[in-house]
């Protein structure tokens, strides 16, 4: 499948006349309606309203690609709009671009979903695409690019495509005090360990956090307190140090499976199931790229 086999003039609005995002959006999703891809138009109406999706993709300050998968659509569907000036988003007018690309699909169609958000962000990623539509006068003009319409569905959803980018990651020489510090601030339960070059060492998660922070050995003292054996250190000459003083090097786990960008998420499954394990690095080159949680892929996949 290419990208032509999902547009046509009439899911197209060029020039496109909107407040913002979500403005360009309701009206994005009106075209959808009148095309006939759309079920249940009062459904629709009311997610718009009630879920505008947090996590909305912008291809680098190019464009917006406002996503949604309900049973309020018919089949998998895209509609293009160009504004003859920026659109913000509402709550970040830093974030504007021309072009916005609403993507919405039936709730079963979780693959074709991603797929085609993967195909509209690279065909997005093209110089020769954005110009083009920056200078299109209307519809014909867009489905005439040959750089939009030819741009390829990929057959699998991968990696890549599901992966989180804005990776927390701590360094071997923190303590296990300032890396609980890290984590608990960006909410995740597991963080790559990376060296200088980027490159993935380990893994630290929130059981060796608990392990080594919440008390190995307590005793319940008179007063009531909580005491915990402190940790013999590699390195201090036969000295303790208390737990939160430990470097993260010495409690983290050091055999890391990592993933490349362009292994299919069926593969990762597999992965997940045979080896019983939830979370991958993804490194490109040998460096980190990315993270992809189990979550991760329900998220994406299954809508929750």
């Amino acid at each position: 499948m290419k990208l032509g086999e999902l547009l046509d003039a009439r899911r197209l609005i060029v020039p496109l006349k909107a407040r913002n995002v979500r403005d360009a959006t309701t009206q994005l999703a009106q075209t959808l309606v009148r095309a006939g891809a759309i079920a249940d138009e009062a459904r629709l109406k009311e997610l718009l309203k009630s879920e505008w999706p947090e996590d909305i993709v912008s291809v680098s300050g190019r464009a917006f690609l406002p996503h949604f998968r309900t049973d309020a659509a018919r089949e998998l569907s895209l509609a293009i709009g160009v504004s003859p000036v920026p659109l913000c988003l509402a709550d970040d007018p830093n974030r504007c671009a021309r072009v916005v690309v609403l993507i919405i699909a039936p709730t079963a169609e979780a693959s074709g979903y991603l797929r085609a958000m993967a195909a509209a962000a690279q065909a997005l990623a093209s110089d020769e695409v954005l110009d083009g539509l920056h200078r299109a006068a209307g519809p014909a003009e867009v489905l005439a690019l040959p750089g939009l319409a030819e741009t390829a569905v990929p057959s699998e959803v991968t990696v890549g495509d599901v992966m989180t980018t804005n990776v927390t990651h701590v360094t071997p020489e923190m303590t296990l005090r300032e890396a609980a510090q890290v984590m608990l601030r960006r909410d995740v339960s597991a963080a790559p360990v990376t060296g200088p070059s980027g490159e993935v060492m380990g893994v630290l998660t929130d059981q060796h956090l608990m392990r080594y922070l919440l008390p190995q050995t307590v005793s319940q003292l008179s007063t009531g307190q909580m005491r915990a054996i402190k940790r013999r250190a590699k390195g201090t000459g036969g000295g303790v140090v208390e737990p939160g003083n430990v470097a993260v090097r010495e409690v983290m786990d050091r055999t890391v499976l990592c993933l490349s960008e362009d292994q299919t998420i069926a593969d990762v499954a597999a992965i997940m199931l045979s080896k019983e394990t939830d979370r991958f690095p993804v490194t490109r080159d040998g460096a980190l790229v990315g993270f992809l949680t189990r979550g991760d892929i329900v998220r994406k996949l299954l809508g929750t």
